[in-house]
Order: C-alpha cells, then sequence, then structure tokens
C-alpha cells in the first residue's frame, strides 16, 4: 500500500450507557473524540423489556411492573447524571430505548446518521448477562464502525 493514512473524524457518535466501568470507559473515548472533532453525542440507554424475562426469573415476589418502573428510573437517572458530568461544549442528546440491547442499539443507529458507534465490552448486572454479549451483537449487526471499550485485566 502507498500513501499515508489520514486520520478519523466522527462528528456523530452514539454512546450506549448502562452504568459499568466499559461503557464509562467509552463514554470517555466518545468525549475525547467530541472535543477533537467538534462531534455531537447522543446518548442512549436501553430498558430491557422486563415482562417478559422476569417469567423465567426464579426471584421470590419478583413483581415485573416494579422491575420495570425501576429500571425506567434507572436509566433516566444514569443519563441525567452523565449529561451533568459532560465538559461544556459538547452537544448532547440523550435516547432511552426499550427492548433487547443490541438490536436497539442498531435500531438507534439505523433511526439517525452517526459516524460510529462507543460501547462498553460488557454491561452490568444479571439483566445484561440474560441477554448474551451486546457488543458482539452491535459488532456483528451495525450499519457503521463500531468501537467497543474494554478495560485491561488488572494485576493480582
Amino acid at each position: 500500500m502507498t500513501g499515508s493514512i489520514e486520520e478519523l473524524r466522527l462528528h456523530r457518535v452514539l454512546v450506549a450507557i448502562d452504568g459499568s466501568e466499559t461503557s464509562e470507559l467509552a463514554l470517555r473515548a466518545a468525549i475525547t473524540v467530541a472535543l477533537r472533532d467538534n462531534a455531537a453525542m447522543t446518548l442512549l440507554s436501553v430498558i430491557p423489556e422486563m415482562s417478559a424475562e422476569a417469567a423465567g426469573w426464579s426471584l421470590a415476589g419478583a413483581n415485573p411492573e416494579q422491575l420495570r418502573q425501576d429500571a425506567e428510573h434507572y436509566a433516566e437517572k444514569l443519563l441525567r447524571e452523565t449529561v451533568d458530568r459532560m465538559p461544556d461544549g459538547i452537544p448532547v442528546t440523550t435516547v432511552i430505548r426499550r427492548g433487547k440491547p443490541g438490536p436497539e442499539i442498531c435500531a438507534q443507529a439505523r433511526d439517525q446518521v452517526y459516524d460510529a458507534i462507543l460501547l462498553g465490552a460488557r454491561g452490568v448486572g444479571r439483566v445484561g448477562a440474560m441477554f448474551g454479549s451486546v457488543s458482539s451483537y452491535v459488532l456483528r449487526h451495525a450499519d457503521v464502525p463500531v468501537f467497543v471499550a474494554h478495560e485491561p485485566r488488572h494485576a493480582d
């Protein structure tokens, strides 16, 4: 190959956040991009459909409606607190979607114009574990470049 390698420039990025350390790492990478490239950012939180999944859980007294409400409040709070922590000058939009996280992240990326998706390699809690690897799904199905943040292993 000849010629120089051009720098990647991103102007609209979609960042999936769930409160995990790896989604925080993806967010920090997105902030770096946004500040460098003057990019706009969309923060996305996906609320899993609780009612269908809760039926299979062996949680004593699990109330699907309460689980849904708790997940909704968590997503709203997470987005609000994340926006409050953002550096000044970055245009930020927030979106909440409901459903399976992988398909919903890809659907959001198709519904709007984004240059890339940034997300963490691992989600949080038993809900994330029920759906398999969200990042693997997004890598396989997204129509735009995907950057997956993975925390390095800590030395013992």
